[in-house]
Parts: structure tokens; sequence; C-alpha cells
């Protein structure tokens, strides 16, 4: 029985470990500001392992073909600056949601644009809460040894009769990390210039 009682302790230890060990980063960034956000965040030097789990907000059946654009070119800039072995996965959140692209590689990047194209008609399956959603997924795709990460993208044209999560959103973006000042940031759009017109042409 003693014997039953301290393999029982160790176990429950090792469990607890193993969760502390699984750490999901949570990141929040407006649509308008994501191009910035995936320069600063991912160095194209940079060879660490990621697996980002992208949580977009949707606010009618299908984005507007202005937020479509960013999305991708962001996207575009971000093929370029993982490693091929990382992962990207695509989940919505408010009007709908599901998960519309599963953990693929960000060299895939003709199939992370047509998802974008088409999120809605993407998802196999709907939810009731995209942002818990999102949270389990990335949880049940951990991956040890890299860095793991969910990424909230705000879209602000919301509609009328948009619902949303307000607390777990809320609790989202207080763990976002903070905004770098404006100069920074102009600094690395100033920089990427020459990059983000070659992907327009392209």
């Amino acid at each position: 029985m003693k014997k039953l009682i301290n393999t029982l302790f160790v176990l429950l230890i090792a469990i607890q470990i193993h969760g502390q060990e699984k750490r999901i980063e949570t990141q929040s960034v407006a649509l308008d500001n994501l191009i910035s956000f995936v320069v600063e965040n991912y160095d194209a030097q940079d060879s660490k392992l990621r697996n980002i789990t992208f949580l977009i907000q949707t606010n009618d059946n299908s984005l507007q073909a202005e937020n479509k654009i960013l999305l991708k070119q962001a996207f575009k800039i971000l093929s370029n600056r993982l490693t091929e072995d990382s992962k990207l996965s695509l989940v919505t959140y408010s009007k709908f949601n599901g998960i519309a692209l599963k953990p693929t590689s960000p060299l895939e990047l003709k199939l992370i644009l047509h998802t974008l194209n088409d999120l809605k008609g993407n998802i196999a399956e709907f939810h009731n809460d995209g942002i818990q959603l999102a949270y389990n997924y990335a949880e049940n795709n951990f991956i040890e040894h890299a860095d793991n990460s969910v990424v909230m993208i705000r879209i602000n044209n919301k509609s009328k009769n948009e619902v949303v999560n307000v607390k777990e959103e809320e609790k989202a973006e207080k763990k976002a990390k903070k905004k770098k000042s404006k100069d920074v940031i102009l600094a690395t759009a100033i920089g990427l210039l020459p990059e983000i017109l070659s992907l327009i042409k392209d």
C-alpha cells in the first residue's frame, strides 16, 4: 500500500512538472500593426523552432478585401522568417469559430494564402468559443523544445451583430506584450519597405 501511495505521489509530481513545462505565450496585435509585429518578433536570421497558433477575429462571413491583403502580406513576410520545421495554425473567433488550418510548415505559403482567402470555407467543424478552442488546440499540439504561442489578430471593423467573449479577450490582451514606441515601429517599417514592395510585385 505504501509503495502504491509513493508511486502515485511521484506520478502526480511528474504530471505537475509536465504541465508547468507547457508554456504557451500569448500575444495580441491589431491587424493594422501585423506587418510591423511580424518584423519585430520574428527575425529572419533566427533559427528558433516555433509553433504559432494564430487566432483571427472574424466580424463577417468573409474578410474584407483590404483585411485579406494585410493578412496575406504579413504571412508572406512571416514565411520567410520562420524555419522550415516551425508550424503555424489558423483559428478563428467571433462571427464564426473554428480551425481553418492545422499545423503547417510556413513554407507552405500557397496553402496558407488559400486558407486566408476563405477562412470560413476551410473550417470543417464550427465551435461556440473560438478563443478557448485556440488555447485548447495550442495545448494539444504543443511541441517540446519549441516556442509555443497564441497570437490574437484583432480586426477593428466590428459588425453590430458580433458576439465576442469579452472576458477571454481581455485576459488574452493583458498577457500580450506591450507595444513598442511609435519611433521603433516607424523605423522598422521604413527598413522593411523594400521587402514589402518586392512581395507586392510578386
